[in-house]
């Protein structure tokens, strides 16, 4: 049965690879190389921040992209736009191709106008077609003429003023202005009525107003006897300041903090050393027992001789490094076919022979045991 090789199928990668890079950068471009296309010139005199990669569009449907744009060496002014067809697209050599905005987020495109059929006089690759542009309303609206129809349009509907509403709906007119009429009067009536309340009650209003003047008169008559009894407050709070009974208070409060607060301290660290004991105690029992990973550790036969078994290959390991060096000092990188190395046992190896030595006294001490 054939075979494919390692080497055959990387080759066939690699080449997978490489194409699909040269159509992917190919089409970043604008070029589409999988399929036919043509090439048509255009001469903008401003290309209003036009790319490389933008569409080209016929009425809305794309068929092609800008394939390139650089400034004509004739004259270091006209730039000249190239522009790549995609399809079987008849397009007349008279065409317009104009330069439009997509949106008012930005971003340019061409779109090509075209006028008359293309009864066999259609542009061929390398052919130069005319240049135009439309600006950003031109772009979205479309006509101008139609523009100009809609703002018309616009302010013949605006036009309405507040006479003709009031000659189309006299009666809408007049009842708003018997409401505000209505809304008038009423404030005026609720002003009367409030002036008469506070004529009605002036005289209790002057009553009130002399009680506040009498009971100040006579905290102003009183003012030596208070100010005495508040002097007699002060003296007193004075002399019990001095009698110092307040500092007294607070050492005997906080003497009496510090003793409860050293009992509980006392309290939570015997509580704590108690709970520590008792882990420890079990951490002792499994130990024993042989639970957990250290237990399991300790008294798990198998793990021992696990781990001699393990340090006797260590030991092979250590000694072939010795004697061949050379195997483990360079790295050896094949990509095409097999590198295998056997490893051949040193039996006259002194150390190998003291490593079979030991091996046999384990196993005599085992079989004692």
């Amino acid at each position: 049965m054939f075979k494919i090789r390692n080497e055959v199928k990387i080759a066939l990668l690699a080449l997978v690879a490489l194409g699909l890079g040269f159509w992917g950068f190919k089409y970043l471009k604008g070029q589409n190389v999988l399929s036919t296309s043509k090439t048509l010139y255009v001469r903008y005199e401003n290309v209003d921040q036009l790319r490389p990669s933008s569409p080209v569009f016929i009425k809305g449907f794309q068929v092609g992209m800008v394939k390139d744009m650089y400034i004509d060496k004739a004259d270091d002014k006209t730039i000249i736009t190239v522009l790549s067809i995609e399809g079987d697209v008849d397009i007349p050599k008279d065409a317009i191709a104009s330069i439009i905005g997509l949106s008012l987020m930005g971003g340019k495109a061409v779109e090509i106008l075209i006028l008359r059929p293309c009864d066999g006089d259609c542009a061929k690759s390398g052919d130069y077609l005319q240049a135009g542009s439309k600006s950003l309303i031109q772009s979205l609206l479309g006509d101008p003429a139609g523009f100009d129809a809609y703002t018309d349009r616009l302010k013949r509907g605006l036009s309405i003023n507040i006479d003709s509403l009031a000659k189309a709906n006299p009666d809408g007119m007049a009842s708003a202005l018997n409401a505000l009429d209505h809304s008038l009067m009423n404030i005026e009536v609720m002003t009367n009525r409030l002036n008469q309340i506070l004529a009605l009650n002036e005289q209790s209003i002057r009553t009130i107003t002399g009680n506040f003047a009498s009971i100040s008169g006579t905290l102003k008559a009183n003012d030596k006897n208070i100010g005495d009894a508040i002097a007699n407050l002060t003296a007193l709070s004075r002399q019990l300041k001095d009698a110092g009974l307040d500092q007294t208070s607070k050492k005997a409060s906080s003497a009496i903090d510090s003793v409860t607060l050293s009992l509980r301290a006392l309290r939570g660290t015997l509580a704590t050393t108690t709970g520590t004991l008792s882990r420890v105690d079990t951490l002792a029992q499994n130990l024993v027992r042989g639970k957990g990973l250290v237990g399991k550790t300790l008294t798990d036969e198998e793990l021992y001789n696990n781990l001699v078994s393990s340090t006797h290959h260590l030991q092979l390991l250590l000694q072939d490094i010795r004697l061949q060096p050379q195997r483990y000092n360079t790295v050896r990188l094949k990509l095409f076919g097999k590198n295998k190395s056997k490893y051949a046992n040193p039996l006259d190896d002194p150390a190998y022979q003291l490593l079979i030595d030991s091996m046999e006294r384990d196993y005599s001490k085992k079989l004692k045991n």
